[in-house]
């Protein structure tokens, strides 16, 4: 109740009847409706465009990377944050959390709070894992929200370390053949793309070429090259500066046709062996399951409009990646043909779930 002052209440007295009447109607109406357009206003301003609630992002976005830094998709994830980065006018802090094939990483995004400010960038272990292994911690389809595919690799390339003998692929095999289980091939991880191709190969070539899994494309290139390791199916990513200045030989690619980044290194079908042209790599972008559709969207027209930029096509072609940038419902789809696709490719292999 208001407290009139005394002025105003002797005032009030000497009013005409019909005029006090008009005033305590005035007053209540007042009174009643003031508090309900003060609320009407907090809720407007409060969803307003310029409101802080709608200013997105306004701290930093972490991109975890369930990797070792150095590799590949290490590579990728911090050219393509950076265009990110200058389109969002936001900072990308980028998060390497390796192990179990990329699981550590990815069930660490599964969790994560559906705000936006935390998304995967990972490879096409997201979706081997889900047929290598009879348990996750998450579900590849439940838990997360597919924003889009970044790229695909034209395949994945046989690389030897240069104390091995053979010179092409005919020679790599009949030496395998003549010591079984004495060669080694290393990879990023059990189930990794490059154990499939070097399972696949032994099933096609008719060999016991021995896998050493490791915790990343990086450390397990790094090894071929050290000469710990006989040989690798690495990306062209990874592999294209080794195999130019000889700290590894080339000996064939996956894939239906050479990579423009090294076209001296001819497929596996030219050379005689059948069945590894449908293995490549590639990597796309994920939030949690439950982030906003126009966040996701707005993700995937940056990441789309930067495929676009001549610098970025560049950069990614030197790696011998071919750019994508697809939709979420195109992306969503092509993950869900991929693990049906790479659960042929496992039985094939004769990898058993684990």
């Amino acid at each position: 109740m208001l407290n009139l002052s005394p002025h105003f209440s002797r005032s009030a007295q000497v009013l005409p009847e019909n005029m006090k009447m008009q005033w305590r109607r005035s007053f209540w109406r007042v009174a009643l409706v003031g508090p309900m357009l003060l609320a009407g206003l907090t809720v407007a301003l409060a969803q307003s465009p310029g409101s802080e609630k709608d200013k997105w992002p306004s701290r930093p976005i972490r991109m975890i990377i369930p990797f070792t830094a150095g590799g590949p998709i290490d590579v990728v994830a911090r050219q393509v944050g950076q265009k990110m980065a200058e389109v969002l006018n936001a900072t990308i802090v980028y998060d390497n959390r390796a192990g179990a094939n990329g699981i550590i990483g990815i069930d660490a995004v599964a969790k994560a709070p559906p705000d936006g400010y935390t998304m995967l960038i990972t490879t096409g272990s997201f979706a081997a894992n889900s047929v290598l292994y009879k348990k996750l911690p998450h579900d590849p389809l439940k838990d997360f929200a597919p924003i889009t595919q970044i790229y695909r690799t034209y395949g994945n390339v046989l690389v030897v370390n240069p104390d091995v003998p053979a010179k092409s692929l005919k020679e790599l095999i009949a030496l395998a053949q003549a010591k079984p289980e004495k060669m080694s091939f290393s990879s990023a991880g059990y189930g990794n793309l490059n154990h499939l191709n070097g399972e696949l190969f032994n099933s096609l070539a008719q060999t016991k070429i021995l896998h050493v899994p490791y915790k990343g494309a990086g450390p397990s290139f790094n090894e071929v090259v050290a000469k710990q390791i006989d040989m690798t199916f690495a990306s062209t990513a990874g592999s294209a500066a080794g195999i130019k200045d000889g700290r590894v030989r080339a000996l064939a690619i996956s894939g239906t046709q050479r990579a423009p980044i090294l076209p001296d290194v001819p497929t596996y079908a030219e050379q005689g062996l059948k069945g590894m042209e449908q293995v490549y790599g590639w990597g796309g972008l994920w939030f949690p399951a439950g982030t906003s559709q126009d966040k996701i969207d707005r993700i995937q027209q940056v990441v789309h409009q930067a495929m676009q930029q001549p610098d970025l096509r560049a950069q990614l072609d030197r790696l011998g990646l071919i750019t994508v940038g697809s939709s979420p419902a195109d992306f969503s789809k092509f993950v869900n043909d991929d693990m049906a696709f790479q659960a042929k490719l496992f039985k094939l292999a004769n990898i058993q779930p684990q």
